[in-house]
């Protein structure tokens, strides 16, 4: 599991594309990084591991965003980085057999337009191909990520926010959902039965005890270990509640409520 080789200029142009991945220019040559954003407006991820980095910069979010909540503001960010992050991690692990090198010393946090643009890394991106049993290799790429990286991240931010867990990690939940129920169903890279077996692994394979949480987040918010086609559906419209609010109606314009809130479904 620690073979790692660089991810292909293709399979980086999509993720690019898709999420807002880069590599910092001082990482290719001349010719290779033309394309590739510089370093302002960025800060470096592990950061938010520290008490005194995480509060700072929550509170410099919270102020783009028009309030002075730390909750919100680390509800905003999780949901962000789970669609900048952990989105394309699994994006590369169901189409391109690849689980990515995500580590906190080589990420940063690339802010413009948006108040989080995406993810720049200061290395070229690498990853650990599938050179084995496949289901062994994916279990092992999926824990790590949760084990590793985002049960950490996610503590650090609930800590020094106050945001209760469970909706951190529904905000992670839900962009895997859409993730293997949405994006990778159009976009022509995978078959329809790899996408639907790796969900069904995510779901109902993965242990709590990755997670460092008594339920698995992946299952719980997604409905009681009903089978994907079943819980896919639940809910008005074919749009599935979540069990928690994310907060998004606090700073959006005129109050709205995302389409999945539990408080707009009342």
């Amino acid at each position: 599991m620690n073979y790692l080789v660089p991810l292909g200029m293709e399979e980086l142009a999509v993720l690019q594309q898709k999420y807002g991945f880069s590599v910092a220019a001082s990482s290719y040559s001349e010719d290779e990084s033309e394309s590739i954003p510089g370093n302002e407006g960025m800060i470096p991820l592990n950061a938010l591991l520290d008490p005194g980095g995480c509060t700072a910069y929550l509170d410099g979010l919270a102020a783009r965003l028009g309030t002075d909540s730390r909750p919100i503001a680390a509800s905003m960010f999780a949901k962000r980085y789970a669609a900048i992050a952990v989105m394309p991690y699994f994006h590369a692990l169901t189409c391109y057999d690849k689980a990515l090198e995500l580590t906190f010393e080589t990420m940063r946090l690339r802010s413009g337009k948006h108040w989080l643009d995406g993810i720049t890394f200061e290395l070229p991106l690498r990853a650990v191909p599938c050179t084995e049993r496949r289901e062994a290799w994916r279990s092992h790429a999926a824990e790590s990520l949760i084990r590793h990286h985002l049960s950490s991240l996610w503590q650090s931010l609930s800590s020094n926010s106050g945001l209760p867990m469970a909706i951190i990690w529904e905000n992670t939940a839900v962009r895997i959902y859409s993730l293997y129920e949405k994006k990778l169903r159009n976009c022509g890279e995978v078959s329809a039965a790899r996408i639907e077996e790796d969900f069904r692994f995510l779901l109902h394979e993965l242990p709590a005890e990755a997670f460092m949480q008594r339920r698995q987040p992946f299952a719980r918010f997604y409905g009681d270990g009903a089978p994907p086609e079943e819980a896919r559906n639940h809910g008005s419209g074919g749009t599935r509640t979540r069990l928690t609010c994310c907060l998004y109606y606090r700073v959006s314009k005129g109050g709205e409520y995302c389409d999945a809130c539990p408080k707009h479904a009342r």
